[in-house]
């Protein structure tokens, strides 16, 4: 299971949910247990978004923005800052039974000051510390231009948790 951003916190509750239906996991800059959303943030995201408004349609048919308003953006960010918050999603990864790798983003995301991102990054320590089936690797590109610049940092950690150990996994039976 790969996932990107929010898909990072899916993949991490699908896995955990279903490790007999999964080879392993890779996190791609997300699924970090940070409770870096307040009521401040809240209304920061809504006014980026807000301010977005107007430009993101232009950008959809390149790929680069989801089919929703700027409204519901900002929403699916605030849900997202809710759903990291370490009481909700540090027991998730903490029961992670399969291999699991976090591909992690060395700049800042769209949207952040400072090093906020940096701060939020640095909760995965204590993730790798508690769960010896977490591991993570450190990539030079930022949140946006992960999957762009650092394409085969992700497929090496693919590579990692689909063959573990001493060579490939035996091949599943259809279900």
């Amino acid at each position: 299971m790969v996932g990107w951003s929010y898909g990072a916190l899916v993949a991490a509750h699908w896995v955990e949910r279903n490790p007999d239906r999964t080879v392993g996991a890779v996190l791609v800059d997300g699924a970090y247990p940070y409770d870096w959303l307040d009521e401040a943030m809240e209304q920061r995201i809504r006014k980026l978004f807000k301010r977005m408004g107007w430009f993101t349609p232009l950008l959809r048919p390149t790929g680069l923005t989801p089919r929703m308003g700027a409204a519901q953006q900002a929403e699916s960010n605030i849900e997202l800052g809710r759903l990291s918050r370490e009481r909700e999603l540090g027991p998730v990864l903490d029961r992670i039974t399969v291999p699991a790798r976090f591909v992690v983003a060395s700049g800042t995301s769209f949207g952040s000051r400072g090093d906020e991102q940096e701060q939020i990054r640095s909760s995965l320590a204590a993730v790798t510390a508690r769960n010896p089936n977490i591991r993570s690797t450190k990539v030079p590109s930022n949140h946006g231009a992960i999957l762009k610049k650092d394409f085969r940092a992700v497929a090496e950690a693919v590579r990692e948790v689909a063959a573990p150990g001493d060579g490939p996994r035996p091949p599943r039976q259809a279900q």
